[in-house]
């Protein structure tokens, strides 16, 4: 209640202040995803994954990340109830106003994007947290260091049947896998199922992560998934444009010295970040 009772100018600050951050996010988002365009059968892009999925400093900046996200979509949506009740009866003259054209565009662009991140959440976020099933890879190191514990406790004949059973299906079928379950490096097991995870690596193990290469390649394989990905990032570009001039008129930097500036930035940034993640997947449709 108290975020609602926050006065107008509070709120715009708040919200230029979340979306600031995000702007800061987005290209490194973009570098990472441009490694799927790397011809390296996705060592680039599983070891940024892996990077961003276990460092710590990462960890806590990804809150930081989705709570910002959320707090930019609560206090957009409270700015836009409040100015709809500050004028509950419609003009009979339209205005022709940049700022009410500014306001009504970015409340549908903001939508489009908010509803193509719940469908990215469930794609990628949700696999991450275990809500669904994706795609996973793990180590080849780290499941001959757990098989060889195994081993060894079989030795000392600390298992029971069932566990003797299971450890002598995953040495057959390790010794079995074929060379699409693996790596270029051959370091690694790839796009594997849950069921191929406790296959491989055994009912215990828990070192595995999502394959998030081969989950976007498969999506990005995808004709309609990736004609969505690129129209949201039009819209996206539509939506940058706006709100880094807004940023820049809420922080008070709007001068005549400096409007070109901000004008060039924001058209800049507006056009280079959706162009950078559209070419993911025309280059994985028409090019690889």
């Amino acid at each position: 209640m108290k975020l609602i009772q926050f006065a107008s100018i509070t709120k715009k600050m708040a919200l230029a202040a979340f979306g600031l951050f995000l702007l800061l996010f987005l290209p490194v988002h973009l570098g990472i995803n441009l490694c799927l365009l790397r011809e390296d059968g996705g060592e680039w892009y599983r070891n940024a994954s892996h990077f961003m999925g276990t460092n710590y400093i990462v960890k806590v900046f990804e809150i930081v990340l989705m709570a910002s996200v959320l707090l930019h979509i609560i206090i957009a949506i409270l700015l836009t109830i409040e100015n709809f009740l500050a004028r509950p009866v419609k003009y009979k003259v339209k205005s022709k106003t940049k700022t009410k054209t500014g306001s009504k565009y970015m409340i549908i662009t903001g939508v489009v994007i908010a509803c193509f991140l719940v469908l990215h959440f469930i794609n990628f976020y949700f696999v991450k947290l275990d809500l669904i099933e994706g795609k996973y890879t793990a180590e080849i190191e780290k499941i001959d260091k757990h098989f060889q514990q195994k081993a060894l406790k079989l030795q000392k004949g600390e298992l029971n049947e069932k566990e003797q059973a299971q450890l002598m299906a995953q040495y057959q079928a390790i010794s079995q896998v074929s060379q699409e379950k693996m790596d270029m490096s051959q370091k690694n097991l790839v796009n594997l199922s849950k069921e191929e995870v406790k296959l491989y690596c055994g009912e215990d193990f828990e070192e595995y992560e999502p394959d998030f290469y081969v989950m976007s390649q498969d999506l990005f394989s995808n004709r309609l998934y990736s004609i969505i990905y690129i129209f949201v990032f039009v819209i996206l570009g539509l939506h940058l444009s706006h709100a880094i001039k807004s940023i820049a008129q809420t922080f008070g930097l709007n001068h005549n010295k400096y409007n070109y500036a901000i004008e060039l930035v924001a058209n800049s940034y507006a056009i280079l970040i959706p162009i950078g993640f559209a070419l993911i997947p025309i280059w994985i449709m028409y090019i690889k």
